[in-house]
């Protein structure tokens, strides 16, 4: 993966591309802790700059011919046998039951704090490796293994419910904690999974599941009182 970055690095050097493209999300919290990790996130502080990345690095034949989700601002290539996804730095407000956003440009501040989890909020500079912890929490909540809001939980959580099956998913797999207000705010909350598809509520779930600490997870789920929008699908799973 160290390869692949280097790629982008060294293509982008010298164009406008240089100082608006970071890495964020799961690789940085993974660098951080000291793990491999082959989630690679690019966000492009530019209007539409993902997508223009992506058509950047293919024109150059460094990549495979994106893949396009024009609504979400976002595209997928291939290098090197890697998956790549890049966004633009951006705002989202989530307004329909299944919880589908609307996208719009923004900040590189208003792209971390739309983000779920602290410890998922990290940005690296792509041209010199540079960590920022924009919320001020996010290597101290990797440290002490905590899963926190970004923000206010019920504004996180009401934005997209799934976070709430995130958190305890982040907390199995990492075997990390979820703090008391962050926690207060899934209990809360926990009704508006509801308006979540069956499908995506099954794909957390079987990450879950497939953790190295499912009764655990289990465990969290029916104290929070996420089980019982969840248990059809284990019923699904197990039947």
């Amino acid at each position: 993966m160290n390869d692949v970055i280097l790629i982008i690095a060294a293509a982008i050097r010298e164009t406008e591309f240089e100082n608006n493209t970071f890495i964020a999300g799961g690789f940085v919290r993974d660098k951080v802790m000291g793990k491999e990790s082959n989630d690679l996130d690019i966000v492009v502080t530019l209007p539409n700059g993902g997508i223009a990345l992506a058509r950047f690095l293919y024109k150059k034949k460094l990549s495979s011919r994106p893949v396009i989700f024009q609504r979400f601002g976002t595209a997928q290539v291939i290098i090197s046998g890697y998956k790549i996804e890049f966004v633009m730095a951006r705002k989202e407000s989530y307004r329909d039951k299944n919880r589908n956003p609307d996208v719009v440009p923004g900040t590189i501040t208003e792209d971390i704090y739309r983000r779920d989890f602290t410890v998922n909020s990290l940005i690296m500079n792509i041209m010199n490796d540079e960590i920022q912890d924009i919320t001020r929490k996010g290597i101290t909540d990797i440290k002490s293994k905590i899963i926190r809001a970004t923000s206010n939980p019920d504004i996180i959580f009401e934005e997209d419910p799934l976070r709430m099956l995130r958190a305890v998913r982040f907390a199995v797999q990492l075997d990390f904690s979820i703090d008391d207000k962050t926690m207060s705010g899934i209990i809360r909350n926990a009704e508006m999974l509801k308006h979540i598809s069956r499908e995506r509520i099954r794909d957390e779930l079987i990450k879950i599941l497939l953790s190295p600490a499912p009764a655990e997870g289990i465990k969290i789920m029916v104290d929070s009182g996420i089980m019982q929008y969840v248990i059809l699908e284990l019923v699904i799973l197990y039947g």
